[in-house]
C-alpha cells in the first residue's frame, strides 16, 4: 500500500505520482537492456546492423507501450472483486473462464518457466563472460582452452541449476530475503545502465573518428527494409514485456486521476532511457554488444570492466528471484479462480504445493532445453575448441514468450474495448481512452501479423533461423493439449455446467443433443 499524509492533498498527490513513476520505471527497465543489446539475437543484428534503424525501432515501441498502457489501466479498474491483477484474471472478467484457462497454462507451463530458467542461465553466462575475458587479457589463454570446453560447459550447468533451484526453493518457503534481493539490486542495476551512458558518450567525445556501429570497421550498414523493421520489434518487444503490470499498481493509490499521467511518463522516461543506453552502446561498441562494450571502455583496466560485468550478473539474479516468485503465485491463483483442474476439487491449493509444481515444470522445461542445444552444440562441431552453446535453444525461446505475451495482449486489449460497447464490466473510463485504444489495437494488429508471417515464411527458409518458428509451434501445440486436458477435467467434474468434454467427442462434432449426451454420460459413470 503506498502511505500518504492525508493532512495534505496536494503534496499526496505529488507523492503518490513519483511513487508510481519511480515503480513503474523499475519494473520496466530489467534484463532485457542486456539480453537483447548482446549476439546475433540482440537488437544491432536483427536491424541488419542498422543502428538508425534500431534507434527507431526502440521509440516506435516505446511510444505503442505507452498507448497501450491506457488500454490496462482501465482493464486493472474493474470493479469486480474476484480474481487478481493478472493476465489470466483480466481474460476472466472481460472474455470468459475458458481463455482464462489458456492464459494460466501459457503462463505455467511456458512463459514464466522459461524466463526463470533463461535468467539463471544468462546470469551464470554474463559472470563467466567477464571472468573469460579478463582472463585472457592477463594470461593470454581462454578459460576453454584452459578448462576444456566439456568441463566448463559442466560448471556453468551446475552453478546455473544450484540458481535455479535455489530461488526456487526459496520462494516457495519464504517471501522476506526475495523482498530483500529485489529492493537492493532494483537500485544497483541503475549503476552499470548510469556507466554505460556516461561511458558511451565519452568514448565518442575522446575519439569521434573511432569505429563504432556507426561507423563499423568489419560489417556494412544495410538500408531500412520492412524485414528487419519487424525482425527488430521481437527483441525490443521483450526489453518492454511486463509492462502492463504496472497498472495494477493504481489499487494501492488513494487520488486514482493520478494514475494515468505518472504511468505514460514512467513509460516515456523508460523509452527515451533505452534509447539514450543504446545510443551510447552504439558509440561503444561496433557489434552493439553490451559487454563488448565495458570491454572497450575499460581497455586499459579488465579489472574494472569485471566488476561490471559482475554486479551486472548479481543484478540479472533479480530476473530469476523474480520469476520464481511469480510462478508458485501464479499456480495458486489459477487453482483458486477455477482456471487449472486439480483432483481435490478444491478451490484451496497450498502455496508450498503450488511452488513444487511450478518448480518442477521449470525445471523439464530448462532440462529439455538443455539436451537440444547440447545435442545440436555437439552435432555442429562434434571436435571443436569452441565453447558449446548451452544457452541456444533458452535464447531463442525467449522470442516465442513474447511472441505468446503479445497476443495475450491483443486479445485483452480487443476485449477492453468491446467492453466500452457492452458496460458488462464496470471500469474507469479514461478520457480519449477508446479512440487511443483503437489505433493501437491496429497498429499491433498490423505488427503481430507480420511478425507471425515473418517467423513462419521467412525464418522457415533460413536453416540458421529455422528454430525460432520451430519452437514456437512446438509450444503452441503443447500449450493447446494441455488446454484440452484441463478442460476435459474441469467438464468431468461439472457435465452439467461444462459439458466440453462431450462436445470434443468426434461422434458430437456435427449433431449434438446436450441432455441426452449428459443423461448418458451420467449413466455410464453411475451418476444419478
Amino acid at each position: 500500500m503506498i502511505k500518504v499524509n492525508k493532512s495534505n492533498k496536494r503534496k499526496n498527490k505529488a507523492f503518490e505520482f513519483f511513487t508510481i513513476f519511480s515503480m513503474v520505471f523499475g519494473i520496466v527497465v530489467g534484463s532485457g537492456i542486456y539480453l537483447k543489446n548482446a549476439g546475433e539475437n540482440g537488437v544491432l543484428s536483427q536491424a541488419g546492423n542498422n543502428p538508425y534503424l534500431a534507434l527507431c525501432v526502440w521509440i516506435f515501441i516505446g511510444v505503442l507501450c505507452s498507448l497501450i498502457m491506457l488500454t490496462f489501466i482501465e482493464a486493472a479498474s474493474s470493479k469486480t472483486k474476484l480474481g487478481h491483477s493478472t493476465a489470466q484474471s483480466w481474460a476472466n472478467t472481460f472474455i470468459n473462464r475458458k481463455t482464462a484457462s489458456m492464459c494460466s497454462i501459457l503462463y505455467i507451463c511456458m512463459y514464466l518457466p522459461i524466463l526463470a530458467g533463461l535468467g539463471a542461465l544468462f546470469t551464470i553466462n554474463t559472470l563467466f563472460n567477464g571472468i573469460d575475458i579478463f582472463y585472457h587479457s592477463t594470461t593470454g589463454i581462454f578459460l576453454v582452452e584452459k578448462i576444456g570446453r566439456v568441463e566448463l560447459m559442466i560448471i556453468k550447468l551446475i552453478l546455473s541449476t544450484l540458481l535455479l533451484v535455489s530461488f526456487s526453493l526459496m520462494n516457495i518457503y519464504t517471501h522476506k530475503p526475495s523482498r530483500i534481493i529485489q529492493s537492493i539490486f532494483t537500485i544497483v542495476k541503475f549503476i552499470p545502465l548510469i556507466s554505460v551512458v556516461i561511458g558511451g558518450f565519452t568514448l565518442f567525445i575522446l575519439n569521434p573518428s573511432a569505429n563504432n556501429s556507426f561507423n563499423p570497421e568489419h560489417s556494412t550498414i544495410n538500408s531500412f527494409g520492412i524485414s528487419p523493421f519487424f525482425a527488430t520489434i521481437v527483441p525490443i518487444l521483450f526489453a518492454f514485456d511486463g509492462f502492463i503490470y504496472a497498472a495494477t499498481l493504481q489499487k494501492d493509490c488513494e487520488h486514482k486521476e493520478v494514475v494515468p499521467p505518472a504511468m505514460l511518463s514512467a513509460i516515456i522516461a523508460v523509452t527515451l532511457f533505452y534509447t539514450i543506453i543504446t545510443v551510447a552502446i552504439f558509440l561503444g561498441a561496433e557489434d552493439g554488444n553490451v559487454f563488448n562494450f565495458f570491454d572497450n571502455l575499460f581497455i586499459k583496466s579488465p579489472w574494472a570492466a569485471l566488476i561490471f560485468k559482475i554486479i551486472i550478473a548479481c543484478t540479472l539474479v533479480t530476473t530469476v528471484n523474480g520469476y520464481t516468485t511469480l510462478i508458485p503465485k501464479t499456480v495458486q491463483s489459477a487453482v483458486e479462480e477455477g482456471f487449472i483442474y486439480t483432483k481435490s476439487r478444491s478451490e484451496k491449493i497450498s502455496y508450498i504445493k503450488a511452488g513444487y509444481i511450478g518448480m518442477a515444470i521449470t525445471l523439464s522445461i530448462y532440462t529439455l532445453f538443455l539436451i537440444i542445444s547440447i545435442s545440436i552444440g555437439f552435432a555442429s562441431d562434434p571436435n571443436g575448441t569452441h565453447e558449446i552453446n548451452y544457452f541456444l535453444v533458452a535464447d531463442y525461446s525467449s522470442n516465442s514468450t513474447v511472441m505468446f505475451a503479445f497476443i495475450v495482449y491483443l486479445i485483452l486489449m480487443i476485449a477492453v474495448l468491446h467492453n466500452r460497447r457492452t458496460n458488462k464490466v464496470e471500469v474507469n473510463k479514461i478520457k480519449g481512452g477508446f479512440v487511443i485504444g483503437i489505433i493501437t489495437t491496429t497498429i499491433l494488429i498490423i505488427v503481430m501479423g507480420y511478425i507471425y508471417y515473418d517467423f513462419f515464411i521467412n525464418k522457415f527458409k533460413d536453416k540458421e533461423k529455422m528454430i525460432d518458428p520451430i519452437l514456437l509451434i512446438f509450444f503452441s501445440i503443447i500449450i493447446e493439449i494441455v488446454w484440452i486436458i484441463n478442460e476435459c477435467l474441469l467438464s468431468k467434474s461439472n457435465i452439467d455446467e461444462n459439458d466440453f468434454y462431450l462436445r470434443i467427442q468426434p461422434r458430437n462434432w456435427f449433431k449434438y443433443n446436450k441432455e441426452k449426451e449428459i443423461e448418458k454420460y451420467k449413466t455410464k459413470i453411475n451418476v444419478k
